[in-house]
């Protein structure tokens, strides 16, 4: 795709990444930066399949990790719009089984709790991550159910699901994957569709989002993706975590035993979205231009404004999670200078993504790695986000501002 800027200083833009590339043993790199309703630059680095070679070029799509539920996100506000579900109902409501926290059994748990991650829901590390086994396993047998999951009773179930804290408690805030899988329940529940129709329908058709698919329900043959990969520190070995590149496309068949909204999981509504740079770029620009792109709209303006609003916060800054919208996370520290930018972070299997704008400036960066060397620190971003993300702001945004204005 041809850039709509010419860089100063491209060889030494380019130069800047392949050194950080080196820097963190980075395999393949996607990137884009966009200016308004504008596209200004995407390009691609590395390889997709290390044992061939093969390079990561502009339509190469990546398991996107947890930018996944800002879709996820998105389609429950689309529904809120359309009066179909409250954001402060309890969900037993919309799922027709009660879900309760066992260690509080009279509170309600409501979408804007899931959304904030305020629901007490536990963390991965706490359950033991019991949901991505309850998604795999779902692949095989349709009967599964998110009872199965969330009741006492449940084949999947175990207590570490749930924190020993009230739902809605904002001083008690903990990242969870499993309320992405409710609200992928709700989805399919309240619009009588499959999830992954139901956002091509609603997000992609609108945006024009092309080169996207939901897990494995939606890949085909003319589909470019690229493999995650996971460093060994002790070899500095690479082994393959997901391998997309050998990935067959379902039989058509293969979903007619389906049961719409018993699962909530299958399509993966907390990770699971394969898609490029260039593609999650018209997301950011509809968001960041208050729900619409090129006179195609996914949300009211209202709705829109209100996801970015500020939901849940905490005084102190030594962690990663600092601010939270409805579903969007507002960042402290993805540039330097910019203290609320607002978007999401990916990270699993090896992979990194970042997505993040600044609503008042209206710029955005993106950014998808599909392993590279990093240790995880729960009380910031990794230097590698970091450095990548000035780079491309230096090069790409500053000069496209500075340019316009001169």
């Amino acid at each position: 795709m041809k850039n709509i800027i010419e860089l100063q200083d491209e060889k030494a833009f380019v130069s800047e990444i392949h050194a950080i590339m080196v820097k963190y043993n980075i395999v393949g790199c996607q990137a884009a930066a966009v200016f308004k309703d504008k596209l200004l630059w995407s390009n691609a680095f590395g390889y997709r399949n290390l044992a061939t070679k093969e390079p990561v070029t502009e339509n190469t799509m990546f398991r996107i990790a947890s930018i996944t539920k800002l879709f996820t996100a998105t389609a429950i506000m689309q529904l809120v719009e359309r009066n179909l579900i409250d954001l402060d109902e309890d969900i037993s409501v919309y799922l027709g089984f009660k879900v309760r926290n066992p260690n509080f059994p009279n509170k309600c748990i409501s979408l804007r709790q899931i959304l904030t991650h305020t629901s007490s829901l536990n963390s991965d590390d706490e359950s033991s991550s019991v949901y991505a086994k309850y998604i795999r396993e779902g692949h095989s047998n349709f009967s599964l159910h998110l009872t199965d999951l969330l009741n006492e009773n449940g084949e999947y179930y175990t207590k570490e699901i749930w924190g020993n804290w009230k739902p809605g408690d904002k001083t008690q805030w903990v990242y969870s994957n499993i309320g992405a899988i409710i609200c992928g329940a709700i989805i399919e529940k309240v619009t009588r569709k499959r999830f992954d129709q139901y956002i091509e329908l609603n997000i992609f058709e609108p945006l024009k989002m092309k080169n996207v698919a939901f897990s494995y329900s939606n890949i085909n043959k003319n589909h470019e993706l690229a493999n995650l990969y996971e460093i060994n520190k002790d070899t500095q070995d690479y082994k393959i975590t997901i391998n997309d590149v050998n990935q067959k496309e379902y039989e058509k068949t293969h979903w007619d035993q389906y049961s719409i909204g018993n699962h909530g999981g299958l399509f993966e509504p907390q990770g699971g979205l394969r898609t490029t740079a260039v593609e999650l770029s018209k997301f950011l620009r509809a968001h960041m231009l208050d729900g619409s792109l090129n006179g195609k709209q996914i949300l009211e303006p209202k709705t829109s404004k209100l996801m970015k609003l500020i939901q849940w916060s905490r005084v102190e800054k030594n962690h990663f999670f600092h601010k939270m919208g409805l579903g969007f996370h507002i960042s402290h520290d993805f540039l330097p200078n910019y203290d609320e930018m607002i978007g999401h972070a990916g990270e699993a299997y090896g992979l990194i993504s970042n997505l993040y704008w600044h609503d008042e400036k209206q710029f955005g960066i993106i950014f998808i790695l599909n392993g590279c060397q990093f240790d995880l620190n729960p009380n910031t971003r990794l230097e590698v986000e970091k450095e990548l993300a000035e780079v491309i702001y230096k090069h790409v945004i500053e000069s496209y501002i500075e340019n316009q204005i001169y």
